[in-house]
């Protein structure tokens, strides 16, 4: 067999080399391909640019990336529990009803109810988990509008919580489209810093005139008018 040669020298390698090499430091793997998603965009910093704004109300940042997968991850855990519980708890439920004179239990039967409930649960919350992998704001505010109503129904104060977070995405995107920035304090500093809303409109009312133009201004040189024509008399025969 061959044996192993040092980087270019052409020189032979010795033993505690190669077993450096094989197990203290083994050579580097060639990393894998990213995967297809798009990676989360960094929070910014100061106010972007109408062009960033674009970029930025259609991504999403790292801090919304991870309070995103928290509120997947928790709805749809509790979803399972929730529709599980509430299932064998009205399984073993029992009424009593009168017939023919007589008190008698009955259990209730099982409604399927909340095994509907759960099903749109878990697939509002897959759809959430593509949406959240693509960067889609829009599909993602809407997959936790409707698990959040969804919640309501059984266990209202996570349903109002996961509302609350689906309009705070929103609202950074508002933030971001009107003052550059999702965070408050620069939102808050942007607005002061603009004129009141009256005298924006009464710019904007205010026609502006094209750059450039000159208005027509008389004309300095003179040219006299012309003698009015003698009449010719007709020859009388």
């Amino acid at each position: 067999m061959a044996p192993f040669l040092n980087g270019g020298d052409g020189k032979p390698q010795r033993l505690s080399q190669r077993v450096s090499e094989m197990f203290v430091r083994p050579p580097r793997l060639p990393r894998i391909a990213a995967s297809s998603s798009p990676a989360a965009a960094p929070e910014p910093q100061g106010i972007l640019t109408p062009a960033e704004r674009r970029v930025a109300m259609s991504s999403l940042s790292g801090v919304e990336v991870k309070w995103s997968k928290i509120g997947l991850a928790v709805s749809a855990v509790l979803g399972v529990v929730f529709t599980l519980y509430l299932r064998t708890a009205h399984s073993n439920k029992t009424v009593t009803v009168t017939r023919h004179g007589k008190k008698v239990k009955e259990l209730v039967p099982i409604s399927d109810t909340y095994l509907l409930l759960g099903a749109i649960l878990l697939v509002f919350c897959l759809l959430g988990g593509w949406a959240l992998q693509r960067r889609k704001r829009t599909l993602l505010v809407f997959s936790f509008f409707v698990i959040g109503f969804s919640f309501t129904l059984i266990f209202a104060p996570l349903g109002f919580a996961i509302i609350i977070l689906g309009g705070w995405l929103m609202l950074r995107a508002y933030r971001i489209q009107k003052f550059g920035t999702p965070t408050a304090k620069l939102a808050a500093r942007e607005a002061a810093a603009r004129p009141p809303r009256r005298e924006r409109k009464k710019i904007a009312a205010t026609p502006v005139k094209p750059s450039g133009y000159k208005p027509p201004t008389a004309n300095k040189r003179y040219t006299p008018k012309a003698p009015p024509r003698k009449k010719v008399a007709k020859p009388t025969n």
